[in-house]
């Protein structure tokens, strides 16, 4: 008989990874995955223990707890004090950013809050290195979904957060998401942040931090502020006087379907004022709701993207009208996020190919275009044609209509309208010829899963 010899298949020498890897993927992973991964092999076990593993630290409503039994409730996920002591002295001074998911149990997360303080307070050491605190309220609560129930962070929680912000000296980011405070409590939201970090925080995000018109005045005494993330109801008058002092670069103004409709924009001399004390400033529009809402127009302001994320709001001829009355001198960014919901009709005269023509001719600084809804080939290869400073041009391939339905315009020359006619034929010259008129090598329609993935290079500064 012929031995068969068994060979096994090579899977890569994983034991043999460098450190420097292995610690950039275990800082993506949660600590119980961590823990697994360490029992791989010794080297994998070593790098358990290095500092860039915990550089990221998330908490959520399973995060050292064990499971406890109640009456009322059934079982429960109840903080676990002791693993939390033996976590903090083990990997706290390791932690630079510090994550605090919504989190239904407002109990284990007050706990957790107050031995952070505690330990730091005592000089253990723990904290020191926090450079960025994300928290996040889960303000709508209801069964149900009904945005009119909102509820709003206060109390002993709101103490924990003030004393937890009050004690971070390396803190260069902060986001505080949708809090929805009372007029009172956002008023000394951050006087402790001021004291100590008025000079060192670079990025603050401060959405919904109350649930009515509440100017904040904070934003302001931070000198050396870079980004500022911060919701229609919380701007005024006077902070836009303090932040024309500072060294603002980026004011993204986000309004989501907690952000109350009734809002009254700033005045056009005031942002007149704005931009003469501080010519640097962009200004960065943004919606994001699953309902369809309206933007809240800053006319003065000197707008650089307008983005929408949401399924439900179409880019129709008024917002694009709007959008080159009132930016079409400073606009460098345009265009809708997420896929759309809602019905596209295929006949040019009700599509909004002529109105996308225009923004591209009116506005000549604009370098990134995101086009969801149905448009021909024909209306892409002007985009390209008349969008001189166009970079990126980010185009559904599902929406897209293989055809050129555009009449002779007086303009065109008799070639020119040839070539638009015989490139609009076929998927693949298009592609070609949107690659040479944007100077690019390659350039590619979107798939929907690609589109869904983009993040405009703007954004950079808030979603680092």
């Amino acid at each position: 008989m012929i031995r068969k010899e068994k060979f096994k298949k090579y899977k890569g020498d994983w034991n043999n990874l460098p450190d420097l890897l292995l610690e950039n993927i275990f800082s993506y992973l949660n600590a119980r995955d961590k823990y697994n991964a360490s029992m791989t092999c010794r080297s994998w076990y070593s790098v358990f223990h290095l500092s860039y593993s915990w550089h990221t630290f998330i908490f959520d409503d399973t995060t050292l707890t064990r499971r406890k039994f109640n009456y009322y409730s059934g079982w429960q996920y109840m903080l676990d004090h002791l693993r939390v002591q033996y976590c903090l002295q083990s990997i706290g001074s390791y932690i630079k950013v510090l994550v605090f998911k919504p989190a239904s149990n407002f109990y284990n997360l007050y706990e957790f809050m107050n031995m952070i303080s505690f330990y730091a307070e005592h000089g253990q050491n723990v904290g020191s290195k926090i450079s960025t605190l994300h928290y996040t309220f889960p303000c709508n609560m209801a069964t149900s979904h009904d945005e009119s129930v909102l509820y709003g962070t206060g109390g002993k929680l709101l103490e924990a957060l003030k004393r937890l912000m009050g004690i971070l000296p390396s803190l260069r980011r902060l986001e505080l998401i949708d809090l929805m405070l009372e007029n009172i409590d956002a008023q000394t939201l951050l006087d402790q942040v001021c004291y100590y970090c008025c000079t060192t925080l670079s990025t603050l995000v401060l959405i919904n931090t109350t649930k009515q018109l509440c100017q904040l005045l904070h934003p302001g005494a931070f000198v050396n502020l870079q980004v500022l993330v911060i919701s229609p109801q919380n701007l005024g008058s006077d902070l836009m006087l303090l932040l024309s002092q500072t060294t603002l670069r980026h004011l993204h103004i986000v309004q989501n379907r907690y952000t109350p409709i009734d809002i009254e924009p700033i005045h056009p001399i005031d942002w007149r004022h704005f931009t003469k004390a501080n010519p640097w400033l962009r200004v960065h529009l943004r919606v994001e709701s699953v309902r369809e809402r309206q933007i809240l127009w800053q006319a003065g302001a000197p707008v650089s993207s307008v983005i929408y994320k949401s399924p439900n709001i179409r880019m129709s001829a008024d917002i694009i009208n709007k959008v080159v009355e009132l930016y079409s001198k400073s606009l460098n960014t345009f265009g809708h996020l997420d896929l759309p919901k809602f019905y596209q009709p295929s006949s040019f005269n009700e599509r909004i190919d002529t109105k996308l023509i225009d923004l591209c001719r009116s506005c000549n600084k604009m370098d990134t275009l995101m086009v969801r809804e149905k448009i021909s080939t024909c209306t892409l290869l002007l985009l390209a044609h008349y969008g001189h400073s166009l970079k990126y041009l980010y185009v559904r391939r599902n929406a897209v209509i293989l055809r050129c339905d555009w009449k002779h315009l007086s303009e065109w020359s008799e070639e020119f309208y040839r070539w638009l006619k015989k490139s609009s034929m076929s998927y693949q010259i298009v592609e070609e010829q949107v690659a040479n008129c944007l100077g690019l090598e390659k350039w590619n329609l979107l798939s929907d899963k690609e589109f869904k993935q983009i993040s405009p290079q703007l954004y950079s500064y808030y979603y680092k």
